[in-house]
């Protein structure tokens, strides 16, 4: 499969097909049991066979506690948050109390079709990395009683609705999907959403310190953990009423711009406030630094860390474990070159002295650099823009490479027993070779910097505000002058 085009998958028909892997639906709730007894009348009704599904409800502290209503799945728990609180937390708390092999959120005032858990479950059965995304239509009360939504039609509950306009317009503009690029996580909301147990470990669980937009920062986990994000019309629900987001969407968005800049790269725009160092960098780089002069060693390091990208790590790879307080004249050192590159780099924050292999996850980039290597102040960044540009998995220069970390999880996913990395993401994303000079790399000896350089004209426009809206609108009129010269 290449990138995210799921085309070459065909899931099971619904009409007659038999289910083997069980699933849990974790519902976080919290002091909602009228709209919760509506989700759970609904859930009774599901055509997923009843001895694979499982339903947790979780609360998340309610007073009064929530109870289990009578019209139910068979199999369904209430457990309580014992510690914590927040959306994010209850839905850890409720995969940790959980059995099945697929995990489904639902939020507790979702009002599901009865085909709506079986439409998502059956990607799961061929799709192992799949992440899908149910549909659901918003509409205002009052709401019917928990019995007429167990002997009426799922249609027939509601007239009309609005539907979840951003997300339904940006499936369509990118082919549900299937032409989306590495912003595609942003549409990963959770109110419905199935994915594999073995997935959400991968791409590490919920943050459950965060108490808004957690769909939204796992979501980008789940790329880079190789996921391929499905859209299914199928799962159709009602959501009653409107969201948070909905009702206070300013406010909400200023609230999370700190979180995701501290925690998402994407979009870039999100960086250009607040300090320089974040939780996850843009960019792992790693240096092998063996037994590679100080000299050398530090103008590879030093011309990253001065970039025009601020947000990256610098992993000096070397035998750093083999360093000692023993006695040895300071200047006779064996190791000397080593102990002076660990003494210049060991309070900068920016840099880490590893001795193992660095996996870049959860940052979107990995750019394994050798040290007689040295990069121009915008090197970096056009490596980026070229890897998304152009939408690859890696970008080789010479002997550098720059590896794209969803590209490389979902490779580590399907590849063969003995098939090169290399080989395995450019099946799975594609690889671009690019010179030296192209991008702003010298080497030892040769001359410096090779001046201005063309850069590739990026394949989306990021808009976070009124300047970038301008200067979106320059990058489109720029891109039909260029598309009217191409013609002539």
């Amino acid at each position: 499969m290449l990138r995210n085009d799921w085309s070459t998958v065909r899931a099971p028909e619904l009409a007659g097909w038999r289910p083997s892997r069980s699933v849990s639906v974790i519902v976080p709730a919290y002091r909602c049991q009228a709209t919760l007894d509506l989700t759970l009348a609904a859930l009774s009704r599901q055509t997923y066979p009843s001895e694979l599904l499982e339903v947790v409800v979780v609360d998340d502290g309610s007073e009064p506690a929530l109870e289990l209503p009578p019209l139910r799945p068979a199999r369904t728990t209430l457990v309580r948050v014992a510690s914590g609180w927040g959306r994010a937390n209850a839905l850890a708390w409720g995969v940790r109390h959980s059995t099945g092999e697929i995990l489904h959120w639902l939020d507790a005032d979702m009002v599901v079709y009865p085909e709506h858990v079986a439409a998502q479950a059956r990607w799961h059965h061929v799709l192992p990395y799949a992440v899908t995304l149910g549909y659901k239509r918003f509409v205002d009360g009052p709401w019917p009683a928990p019995e007429v939504v167990v002997r009426s039609g799922a249609e027939s509950l509601f007239d009309g609705g609005e539907p979840h306009r951003y997300v339904e317009r940006y499936i369509a503009q990118t082919d549900r999907l299937r032409l989306a690029d590495h912003l595609a996580f942003r549409i990963h909301v959770g109110a419905t959403a199935a994915l594999s147990r073995d997935l959400y470990t991968a791409a590490g669980g919920f943050d459950t310190a965060l108490r808004l937009g957690e769909d939204t920062e796992f979501g980008y986990r789940l790329a880079q953990a190789g996921a391929v994000f499905v859209p299914e019309p199928a799962a159709r629900a009602w959501h009653l009423g409107r969201t948070q987001v909905m009702r206070a969407q300013a406010a909400v968005a200023r609230y999370n711009r700190p979180f995701f800049a501290d925690r998402i790269p994407y979009p870039r725009h999100a960086r250009t406030a607040g300090g320089t160092t974040w939780t996850v960098p843009l960019a792992e780089v790693v240096i092998p630094v063996g037994d590679e002069p100080l000299e050398r060693v530090r103008a590879a390091a030093d011309a990253v860390l001065s970039g025009t990208d601020l947000d990256v790590r610098v992993n000096l790879l070397g035998p750093w474990d083999t360093l000692d307080d023993g006695r040895v004249s300071p200047l006779a050192d064996p190791c000397l070159d080593l102990r002076l590159i660990a003494a210049t780099y060991r309070g900068e924050p920016r840099v880490r002295l590893v001795t193992e292999p660095v996996a870049a996850f959860p940052a979107p980039f990995l750019l394994e650099l050798p040290p007689a290597y040295r990069l121009a102040r915008d090197s970096l960044r056009h490596l980026v823009e070229l890897a998304d540009h152009h939408r690859v998995g890696l970008v080789q220069v010479g002997a550098a490479a720059l590896w794209r970390t969803a590209a490389v999880r979902r490779a580590e996913l399907v590849r063969a027993p003995g098939e090169a990395l290399r080989d395995a993401v450019a099946a799975v994303h594609g690889t671009r070779d690019e010179t030296l000079a192209a991008v702003g790399v010298t080497v030892d000896g040769a001359p410096g910097d090779p001046g201005r350089r063309r850069r590739p004209m990026p394949s989306t426009a990021e808009v976070g505000g009124v300047r970038s809206l301008l200067r979106a609108a320059m990058l489109v009129g720029r891109l039909g002058v260029r598309r009217v010269l191409r013609t002539r």
